[in-house]
Order: C-alpha cells, then sequence, then structure tokens
C-alpha cells in the first residue's frame, strides 16, 4: 500500500487542487504504453528503471499501483480533479482490461470456484456440492446441500465481492488520528500574529493557504481505502477463512478461525463464534482456540 497523500498526479497548492506537470505526463504515458501492449509489470519496471518515483515514501511502481492507476475515473476529471486523460481513451484502455482479464482467466480457473472447498449451508452447516447441468451460467454457482438439500444460487461476482468486504474489513487496520506538524505549528504562530497586527492583509491571506495546505499534507492517508477496488486475493482469503457460510436468500456469512462471525446480506447481524455455535464442532468446523486443519482446495464433486 502507497504513502501518498493525494492521488498521483496532483497536488493541494494555494488551497486548491492542481496537477504536478510531471507526474500527469506519466499518467498520460502509462495510458498510451498500456494501449500500445505493455503489461502492468512491464510498465512498473520501466517506470522503476527510469527512476520516476510513485512517492517520497515509497518510490518503487508494482502492477499493483500501475493498475489502479489505470482504473482511477478521476483522471477523467471526475469528483472535481483536473482531467489528464480524455473520455475516449480512458474508455481504451479499460475496454484492453476487460479483454486481457477474460483471457487470463480460463473457465476451470475461476476464482469463486477456489472457495468451493469452503462453502457451508447456513441452514444446517453441511457442504455445499455443485450441481451440473444444461443452461448454466458459466459466471454463476449453482449449489446444493448434501444434508438438508437446500438450493443456493449465487453469482461468482456477489461471493467474492463479499468474502473480500468481510476479510478486508476484519483486517483493516485503525485509521491514525490527525497529528499537526513542526510547519503547521509554525504557520499557525504566523497567522495568529497576522491577525493580531494585519499591516499586510495580502501576506496574511497567503500564509492561511500555506496553512491549510500543510494542515492537509498532516491528515491521515484514506486515498487508498476509498478509491482503491477490492482486490480478491484468493490464496489470502483461503488461509484466513475458516468456512462461508450460504442461504437460500443470497446472504453471505464469513466465519474466521476461533474469532468472530460477520453476517451480510440486507441487515443481517454479527454474532460470536466458536463453542457458542453449535454447528460447528458437530460438523467438523473448528472450535475456538483450536487451527483448522490445510485443506486441499480442490474442487468438489458436480452432483446432477
Amino acid at each position: 500500500m502507497s504513502n501518498r497523500k493525494m492521488l498521483y498526479g496532483y497536488q493541494i497548492q494555494n488551497g486548491e487542487l492542481t496537477l504536478v506537470p510531471e507526474e500527469a505526463a506519466v499518467v498520460k504515458r502509462v495510458a498510451g504504453l498500456y494501449l500500445d501492449g505493455l503489461s502492468y509489470q512491464k510498465l512498473a519496471d520501466l517506470l522503476n528503471q527510469e527512476h520516476i518515483p510513485f512517492s517520497q515514501e515509497t518510490p518503487a511502481w508494482d502492477k499493483h499501483k500501475v493498475k489502479r492507476l489505470l482504473e482511477n475515473p478521476r483522471y477523467t476529471g471526475q469528483k472535481g480533479y483536473p482531467a489528464i486523460l480524455d473520455g475516449e481513451t480512458f474508455h481504451c484502455v479499460q475496454s484492453r482490461i476487460r479483454e486481457k482479464t477474460a483471457k487470463q482467466t480460463p473457465k476451470a480457473e475461476r476464482p469463486a470456484l477456489k472457495l468451493a472447498s469452503r462453502l457451508r449451508c447456513s441452514a444446517c452447516g453441511a457442504a455445499l456440492h455443485r450441481m451440473g447441468g444444461p443452461n448454466r451460467q458459466s459466471d454463476t454457482l449453482y449449489l446444493k446441500c448434501v444434508q438438508c438439500g437446500a438450493v443456493i444460487t449465487l453469482r461468482d461476482e456477489v461471493l467474492l465481492d463479499e468474502v473480500a468486504r468481510q476479510t478486508a474489513e476484519r483486517e483493516r487496520p485503525e485509521r491514525t488520528s490527525y497529528q499537526p506538524s513542526g510547519e503547521v505549528v509554525r504557520l499557525t504562530n504566523a497567522i495568529n500574529r497576522g491577525l493580531e497586527r494585519p499591516d499586510d492583509p495580502q501576506e496574511v491571506v497567503s500564509l492561511i493557504l500555506q496553512g491549510a495546505a500543510a494542515r492537509y499534507a498532516c491528515c491521515p492517508d484514506i486515498t487508498e481505502q476509498i478509491d482503491r477496488p477490492l482486490d480478491v486475493c484468493i490464496d489470502h482469503i483461503r488461509l484466513a477463512v475458516s468456512h462461508i457460510n450460504l442461504s437460500e436468500e443470497g446472504t453471505v456469512e464469513v466465519v474466521f478461525p476461533s474469532v468472530h462471525r460477520e453476517r451480510t446480506g440486507h441487515g443481517a447481524d454479527c454474532t460470536a463464534a466458536g463453542a457458542d455455535h453449535p454447528r460447528q464442532e458437530e460438523h467438523g468446523y473448528p472450535a475456538a482456540g483450536e487451527k483448522e486443519t490445510p485443506e486441499g482446495g480442490g474442487l468438489l464433486p458436480c452432483i446432477h
């Protein structure tokens, strides 16, 4: 995760959001080279080879930073950001991203299927098996409980987004509080002195604008948490998650080993897990304080 206080290509200057010309040129160049065929990783390697820093705190580029840059619509002028990319270029970039993603994700390697061994019926806690049959959507899970016979249909995207959201919510660090820097203190004192003896009003206004920019620079970095799409790291989720309860109504409940459960699905609540949940020990789930035995992660067999 980067430590940038501002989206790459922008800065606060005299209290206004403005472009950083050198970084804006990099954004345009990256978009052009991506359309020419360079991958995220090759673009990151090129920027690092040319010693173009991502930020002062974390100068190195990686493929994830390049990907987020290319996918951010604010570069087209949205939400008050000065435009760097025109709408047509941005649209072409997004189309190319979708094309490459489709080619890189064969049906047999659908991310949602990698979570198949973690899926459980929320009604009885038993395993869910995939159902085969004609007229099945390739981006949808068709499941049946092996014990109570509950039939569940859920789109891959819904499952992945909800599992990623609950996992990220559980692991998200607490945000740091605002801490004024020495420059903020100095400017605040200068502003107070100027207001007490306003011999030069224009100088006081200039100090106020500088103070605002300095205060903004001290704000905790929440840009990544707000702007970045949820990245679904399946391998990480499989290690972090005990199992995932699904219901016929479409609710998704992620259960973490020996901690707590978070239920979602239109107004559901959070309840304690572990020994307080009778289905855990009954169906072989790890109880509180116990570790789950790693599973092979293979796909569950289809039943017709």
